[in-house]
């Protein structure tokens, strides 16, 4: 059996409401021009991995009720290993209410009730993540799950030669520098907004010197994701500054997850460094023609499809 890649998070329930407008104006009513309900949070890089080819090991917690029942049975059906998601008696699962305009505007509400979780790395979770190909968490996982499960966990691929994928998201801006700064030492690759990059080390420093300066806290590969304008992937001294596929953008939900598992995929099949940027802009403009992710993560056929339709050679796939 092919190792897995071993996803730490808990996965959330998403209803994404597309509307007409944004911000609303008080007293005002508006037409739902689209809705769609599914799974979202830690679902997202689960299911979008597992549609890439890879076989996945969820680790998290979900709440005992009816969302939380749903998001395993969707997870199962998907094609991921859900056997170590823990389902927590008497607690809810968390929702996140997403507001989108066609024109690119969102607004969130997240509903986060304490899920309790483990508040120490499990025994299986342990031997789960030790015989993973990768490992891969997030900055909602630190939340969820708190800083000190995460580290333990990173810890513990690390130790086992596992490489480590960290992608801490808007939640960068709520971690303490010190427990960021312990974080991105366990990495292997860091993933980030170029927001995200700037938060992290304020000032002028242009696109690669802000990568070089991110390499310094120990991961080995560094991607700034840029959306429409694309990506930095960036190893040593090789950068690689690569522009971003025209598409017409619908939501952009769930994109940084596309391109997350994308990452996963190139780095197990060795890709190099050009590659790799081409297949994470694709893997974006994929998503982003979407509204929501959870079940409308890329499949690895449609990214191709997509560097076709721009004169992309897909051989090398």
């Amino acid at each position: 059996m092919q190792q897995p890649v071993v996803v730490l998070g808990n996965p959330v329930l998403d209803c994404i409401l597309e509307v007409e407008q944004l911000p609303s104006a008080p007293g005002a009513r508006y037409e739902i021009q689209a809705l769609s309900i599914g799974p979202g949070g830690a679902a997202n890089i689960m299911i979008g991995t597992v549609r890439l080819g890879l076989p996945v090991q969820a680790l998290g917690a979900v709440g005992d009720d009816v969302p939380g029942r749903r998001l395993l049975r969707w997870l199962s059906a998907e094609g991921v290993d859900v056997q170590f998601l823990t389902k927590v008696s008497g607690k809810r699962t968390a929702r996140v209410f997403v507001l989108t305009t066609s024109q690119g505007i969102q607004s969130f509400l997240g509903y986060h009730p304490p899920t309790n979780g483990p508040s120490s790395l499990p025994p299986a979770w342990q031997e789960a993540i030790q015989h993973g190909v990768s490992f891969y968490c997030d900055g909602w996982s630190c939340r969820s799950l708190g800083t000190t499960l995460v580290r333990q966990a990173m810890q513990t691929a690390k130790a086992a030669g596992v490489p480590v994928f960290f992608d801490p998201g808007p939640q960068v801006q709520l971690c303490a520098a010190s427990q960021l700064a312990d974080l991105l030492r366990e990495t292997t690759v860091l993933m980030l907004t170029e927001e995200e990059a700037r938060v992290l080390l304020p000032g002028a420093l242009t696109l690669p010197d802000l990568a070089s300066a991110l390499q310094a806290y120990g991961p080995q590969l560094v991607v700034i994701k840029r959306g429409a304008l694309g990506c930095l992937v960036q190893r040593g001294d090789e950068v690689v500054l690569h522009p971003g596929f025209t598409v017409s953008v619908r939501d952009t939900t769930a994109a940084g997850d596309a391109v997350s598992a994308a990452m996963l995929l190139g780095w197990l099949r060795h890709y190099e460094l050009p590659q790799l940027a081409v297949l994470l802009n694709a893997a974006g403009a994929v998503a982003v023609q979407r509204l929501g992710g959870g079940f409308n993560m890329p499949r690895l056929a449609e990214i191709q499809a997509l560097l076709q339709q721009h004169g992309r050679a897909t051989d090398w796939m």
